[in-house]
């Protein structure tokens, strides 16, 4: 007699660095929650050979599930062994649901979309079958638009789950639950009350072992048109209808339809880091990374200045900037509120609401009150949340909350078509001009914010907060 159901996640490119920092980890974790989907099996697969006993051996707790097989992503005989590998599994259970996971360097992704279809292995017959695909989704519109056609050749969008990490952190999905469960923000949350917005997304970190990567693709390409652009539609977006992942994904879409092209000449600022050294540390410049042009022009730094043309928005900046070697690592979004005018105006600051996103996550709020004495002095104070307090491991690993939802078949926290063709269309022009030349490169010293050429994006007495590693502390000096 057959089995019930069996759940197999079959993960290219198993040997990877993705696999070894993330993917495996997450599984652990999601073992030691006791959340395994029943009758697990996990598949990895590379372009070595390599002993299933090795392979197992690293991967703890969950190698009683795993077990490795050598598919290289262009070998169609390998893909027969493959199909042979899952039939195998097929014939003891009644039903198998089937994730393909592509953690590989993006010129494998259609190789192995190809033998997936020509194999059938897409076919739902028995089971599901669900394609989980990492970032970069294509170098541009076009690639974008080519990859989406081979996919939906063999799989439809329900069965697709472009992956974006950021969008699995719990303080990510905190913001649509700030903004529309709570009444003093949600009324106040448009362009009569709110003067401009920041997001911020800095690394400490250089490229680390990236560099051939990292050097055909930038800033722009590896944060701006993903996860910032993903950012800006959870802090712009309208609230859905209804709580369904397609209500939300489609206010999401409907806030890069309503973006206006971007002044790439006087909005757009890149930054390139330079060698720098200081009492402890000597940081060496990008151009000396291995897999990097000795002349290259990829930019490490990206800020620009964005706004979105509907009632809600009009004529609000948004302001988005992204790098690495800066002085602290940290993700979080500025809501800046419009300064009170009253009889107290002159000497009162605005109101700011701080989401942290990354480290010491939780929520800042700048308010103002009068100083305790006989003049009336205002001061500016914080009032702060953090998550940290409401005790220990109650934020989840992100890939943990991606994959869970991936067997769920759970759509909302993952990208859709249209939403990364229109990302990319707001991109295409930005990297056009850089390829005319007509956008600058400037050179910053690693462990500082970026070029100074950055501030000019604002135009008035306005600029950047920076943010430290403490979510309450921010300032030009940071904690490195």
């Amino acid at each position: 007699m057959k089995k019930d159901t069996c759940n197999i996640i079959i993960i290219f490119g198993a040997t990877g660095d993705l696999a070894k920092r993330k993917l495996f980890p997450s599984l652990n974790g999601i073992y030691n929650s006791k959340k395994l989907p029943d009758n697990l099996k996990i598949i990895g697969c590379g372009r070595k050979e390599i002993d299933s006993d090795i392979f197992n051996d690293l991967h703890n707790k969950i190698s009683k599930y795993s077990e490795y097989l050598k598919v290289d992503p262009s070998d169609k005989d390998d893909f027969i062994s493959l199909s042979k590998k899952v039939k195998e599994i097929e014939n003891i259970y009644n039903n198998t649901n089937i994730i393909y996971y592509l953690s590989t360097p993006p010129g494998a992704y259609l190789p192995i979309i190809d033998n997936l279809i020509i194999n059938n292995l897409n076919k739902e017959e028995n089971g599901f079958r669900r394609i989980i695909i990492e970032k970069p989704f294509g170098n541009d519109l076009d690639s974008s638009k080519k990859l989406n056609k081979v996919l939906s050749a063999g799989f439809n969008e329900s069965q697709i789950f472009r992956i974006d990490h950021y969008l699995g952190k719990e303080t990510v999905q905190n913001i649509l639950v700030s903004r529309f469960t709570n009444f003093m923000f949600n009324a106040l949350w448009d362009r009569n009350n709110i003067s401009y917005i920041e997001i911020t997304a800095a690394e400490s970190i250089g490229i680390k072992d990236r560099g051939e990567y990292y050097d055909k693709s930038g800033a722009i390409k590896d944060m701006f048109q993903n996860h910032l652009l993903e950012l800006l539609c959870l802090v712009a977006m309208e609230e859905p209808k209804v709580k369904t992942a397609e209500s939300i994904r489609n206010e999401k879409v409907n806030v890069l339809n309503n973006i206006r092209k971007i002044n790439c000449i006087d909005d757009v600022i890149r930054g390139q880091y330079l060698a720098s050294e200081t009492s402890s540390k000597i940081f060496k410049s990008y151009k000396e990374n291995k897999g990097v042009e000795k002349n290259s022009k990829t930019e490490t730094f990206f800020a620009c200045k964005l706004f979105i043309d509907n009632d809600r928005w009009k004529d609000v900046p948004f302001f988005i900037r992204t790098g690495k070697r800066l002085p602290t690592k940290v993700t979080e979004i500025v809501v800046n509120f419009k300064k009170n005018n009253n009889i107290f105006s002159s000497k009162n600051e605005s109101n700011t609401l701080i989401f942290r996103l990354q480290p010491d996550e939780g929520m800042l709020v700048k308010f103002n009150l009068k100083k305790p004495g006989h003049k009336s002095e205002i001061i500016n104070k914080n009032l702060e949340f953090h998550y940290k307090k409401l005790g220990e491991n109650i934020i989840n690993n992100a890939y943990e909350t991606l994959i869970l939802d991936v067997f769920k078949g759970d759509t909302m926290l993952f990208s859709r078509s249209d939403f990364v063709e229109k990302a990319w269309e707001i991109v295409d022009p930005i990297t056009k001009e850089i390829v005319s030349n007509n956008i600058k490169l400037y050179g910053y010293k690693a462990g500082t914010w970026g070029p100074q050429k950055c501030n000019d994006l604002f135009r008035n007495e306005n600029t950047w907060r920076y943010p430290c590693k403490n979510l309450v502390n921010d300032g030009e000096i940071c904690e490195l």
